[in-house]
């Protein structure tokens, strides 16, 4: 207090101040706690309080000797009482010595000090106060020493454990071992185990797929060898020398990261790579992350995220391969040609069937997805580009279809493993991510059938019906057409597409779903050429074009979707339809409605509708070709090449239909039912436009919706 400044108080003021200060803080506070709050006290100048306050503070009985805070108190003030007093006898009067006497006895005579328990004698108190007080600084002196201290051994502690924490030896990665390996790419939702043998000392390599139902196996110097199912049968087929596939990474440029993560409840050291850019600087980014075990260095996990920063997150690529098991040494040599050995293997061009080309190697997979692997996928989509005469603006449009591509090939790869009754195949959609493509074909709002104004539904006549039935050999059928820019704008310009369809979604208040094109014309134009040929027995091509130019007041949106039954209603109203020979053919985009009546053919009065799978075969034998609504969203459809489909995530609710096409017929295989549908997505889809789709399940949809025009 005197040291402050604060001289021009009488010693029962501040002993009245610090009484005070003792009841606000009370037993509640520690030793520091109350240094704390009187040094806050001092700081703001409240000592200055009115003087009634203090005395009134001072006379209650919130300090008691009893405690120790209290007692500390006391030995403070005495501490100050004596160094101020001290001061004042130096070169002071006679006067002021018995004042200060004075001021010093009435301190003491204060009820406060009567009521503590401290000395008597003024001397001796002063004595133990003063050695109370000292005690009490060294003891926050020592304290925050110790504190200081506390702190720099964590972080010696910190830093030497951050030490500890940081891989220095980089994992070894054998020549000659066995391993379990599951590859994921959460983006396709794929899922796909891997064993693989690896012999460098031999030359030779097998890859086993699903539990071996397909395998590759790979030699250096000699012939290689592809065991794959094909249809209900196991295949061998030989190939020329091929060099070992990788499963890990190299590890040249991956630098060790500081700390400890847990993967696949494994506590794990961390290797990385990252790409900030690819050399052409097309913005592509990715981070490449090896997870190794922190205490035997084994692999747990190759994991890797990118994506192109100037396309934003249109799409992240995204792949893991988790380590399960690795045995590290020698291969058996009858590892690579036993099983040859049981079987006829045969060269590739043998076979009339489709076998993986170069393009689709399928165990090139893996090797393509480490960091040295850039170059060989790049390779593999300008191939595919060049094949469907792909061509793009901008490098980092280009990495992204070229990101895209592959994970759509590596999807194929993966089912055509799994020895399904179909196999899918790279087109022309290969550089499409699924939400994009969902857009062009995708979601459709239909109206249950029996709310579409349809003439009637089609009722069972119990007749005889052949074991398969093909319009297509009959002449019902006109060539496949591809729809092009109006659901598919592969051929067009993405940017463009994307433009003519925001255009045309607001030309229409009433929203059809972007996408469904070309889709209703095509399925209305096969069904009226179906019924056309029953009726003359002639095959004649009518205009696509003419109901997407003309058929806006009955609800479609030409290139931006439409129905069925909304372009019966057309052709009804109109009296028919123009063949392309005099409307003109589809041209990929809307035009000027100059629809002539004079040259319309196939007038129609009315439509059917059609529900259930023994009502769509018995129309399709005894009416014709049928417009179909269909499921068209699984990947597997978008990429199906061939074989009988039976993908069970194709689905059939009338809400889930999003695309239209044409039945022609059905067929059986194993004692199974399969529609034979016309797609129109041109002959580089499915198997020449067509694709097989299983009944039992009413797999996709078929026997959904299906319509049929009914002719004057």
């Amino acid at each position: 207090v005197v040291e402050c400044g604060f001289q021009h108080l009488d010693e029962s003021d501040v002993s009245a101040k610090f009484d005070q200060l003792a009841v606000e803080v009370s037993e509640a506070m520690e030793m520091s706690e109350f240094s704390s709050q009187l040094e806050k006290l001092i700081v703001n100048d409240e000592l200055k309080e009115d003087a009634d306050a203090i005395r009134w503070a001072a006379n209650t009985q919130a300090l008691a000797s009893q405690t120790p805070l209290a007692k500390t108190i006391d030995a403070r003030l005495e501490t100050v009482i004596r160094q101020k007093m001290a001061r004042s006898k130096k070169g002071a009067s006679k006067h002021d010595e018995k004042s200060n006497a004075e001021q010093h006895e009435r301190l003491l005579d204060e009820p406060t000090y009567h009521d503590m328990d401290t000395p008597v004698s003024a001397d001796a108190g002063f004595v133990t106060r003063k050695v109370k007080r000292n005690g009490a600084w060294c003891s926050f002196v020592w304290l925050g020493l110790i504190a200081v201290g506390v702190v720099a051994i964590v972080a010696i502690l910190k830093v030497s454990k951050q030490g500890d924490e940081f891989p220095t030896v980089k994992p070894w990665l054998p020549s000659q071992y066995e391993a379990s390996i599951t590859f994921r790419m959460p983006y396709m939702n794929l899922v796909e185990p891997v064993f693989v043998h690896t012999d460098e000392v031999l030359g030779a390599q097998k890859l086993s797929f699903y539990g071996g139902t397909q395998e590759y196996i790979l030699n250096v110097t000699g012939p290689s060898y592809q065991i794959i199912p094909v249809i209900d049968s196991i295949k061998c087929f030989t190939d020329g020398p091929s060099s070992l596939q990788h499963i890990f990474p190299q590890l040249t440029a991956f630098e060790p990261m500081h700390g400890k993560t847990v993967v696949n409840s494994i506590e794990c050291f961390t290797w990385k790579y990252d790409v900030a850019s690819t050399p052409d600087n097309s913005s592509y980014i990715g981070t490449y992350k090896l997870y190794v075990n922190a205490v035997t260095n084994a692999l747990v996990q190759f994991h890797f995220v990118g994506h192109n920063v100037v396309l934003g997150g249109s799409h992240t690529d995204e792949y893991i391969i988790d380590y399960n098991y690795i045995r590290e040494g020698p291969v058996a040599p009858q590892t690579f040609h036993y099983r040859v050995d049981t079987l006829n293997c045969t060269g590739s061009s043998d076979e009339t069937i489709n076998v993986p080309t170069s393009l689709s190697s399928p165990w090139h997979d893996l090797h393509m997805r480490m960091p040295e692997g850039h170059d060989a996928r790049m390779e593999a989509f300008d191939q595919f580009a060049l094949q469907h005469g792909k061509s793009f603006d901008s490098s980092s449009e280009t990495m992204h279809r070229a990101s895209v591509f592959h994970a759509n090939m590596q999807y194929i790869n993966s089912m055509n493993r799994k020895g399904l009754s179909y196999s899918l195949a790279m087109n022309h959609l290969g550089d499409r991510t699924h939400d994009e493509m969902k857009a062009m074909f995708g979601r459709k709002s239909l109206k249950r059938a029996a709310d579409n104004e349809a003439g009637g539904v089609y009722e069972l006549k119990h007749v005889a019906l052949p074991d398969e039935w093909d319009w297509r050999p009959q002449g019902g059928v006109t060539p496949v057409k591809d729809q092009g820019n109006c659901g598919s704008c592969w051929t067009f310009g993405y940017v463009i597409c994307d433009m003519v369809h925001s255009m045309l979604t607001k030309v229409k208040k009433k929203r059809k779903s972007t996408g469904m094109i070309f889709l209703f014309v095509n399925s209305t134009t096969g069904a009226l050429e179906g019924q056309w040929y029953r009726k003359t027995n002639h095959t004649v091509s009518f205009s696509q074009q003419n109901l997407l130019d003309c058929s806006w007041d009955e609800g479609n949106n030409a290139c931006n979707g439409g129905l069925d039954y909304q372009a019966y209603r057309w052709i009804i109203k109109h009296g028919g339809l123009e063949p392309e020979a005099t409307y003109g053919s589809y041209k990929n985009l809307p035009g000027f409605c100059h629809f002539n009546a004079s040259n319309a053919l196939a007038r129609v009065t009315s439509f059917v509708n059609i529900s259930g799978v023994d009502e769509l075969n018995e129309a399709l034998v005894t009416v014709g070709p049928l417009s179909v609504s269909i499921d068209a969203t699984p990947p597997s459809f978008y990429f199906y090449a061939g074989g009988y489909y039976n993908d069970l995530n194709c689905k059939s609710g009338i809400d889930d239909l999003d695309h239209s096409v044409v039945a022609v017929g059905y067929t059986k295989h194993l004692g199974k039912t399969y529609t034979l549908v016309k797609n129109s997505w041109s002959t580089h889809w499915g198997d020449n436009g067509y694709i097989k789709i299983a009944q039992e399940d009413n797999i996709c949809g078929v026997a959904t919706s299906p319509t049929y025009p009914v002719l004057a």
